[in-house]
């Protein structure tokens, strides 16, 4: 169950990137677009340009979610070890209670006897 959370979040943060990425192409598409009416490039320099400029900022959002993504897993790992160690002791302090308990148990006994 927990793996299935952190894949969700994962999946989440990729598509969070891909949508930025999406917006930001158009963005790219706006402004060369202006540049072609106002006659400051070609259409042909436009395309090169939107094609240059899309490739560059899709590596650069890859790598930002590549990035992300491994920072969440080893955020994710490390909290799931804190919490296994958390557990491992929570289990100790439950075993020597109930020593203690079985401990007063038996001296109770000796003393009814």
């Amino acid at each position: 169950m927990e793996k299935i959370k952190k894949m969700g979040l994962l999946g989440a943060t990729a598509l969070i990137g891909a949508g930025l990425a999406a917006m930001s192409e158009e963005r790219i598409r706006e402004f060369v677009k202006t540049r072609i009416e106002e006659g400051a490039i070609s259409k042909e320099e436009g395309k090169v340009l939107v094609e240059d400029l899309v490739s560059e900022t899709r590596k650069q959002r890859l790598n930002l979610e590549k990035n992300v993504v491994e920072r969440l897993h080893n955020t994710l790992q490390t909290a799931d070890k804190e919490l296994a160690d958390y557990a491992d002791s929570i289990d100790e302090m439950k075993i020597r209670e109930l020593e203690g308990e079985l401990e007063k148990m038996k001296s109770l006994r000796k003393g009814e006897k």
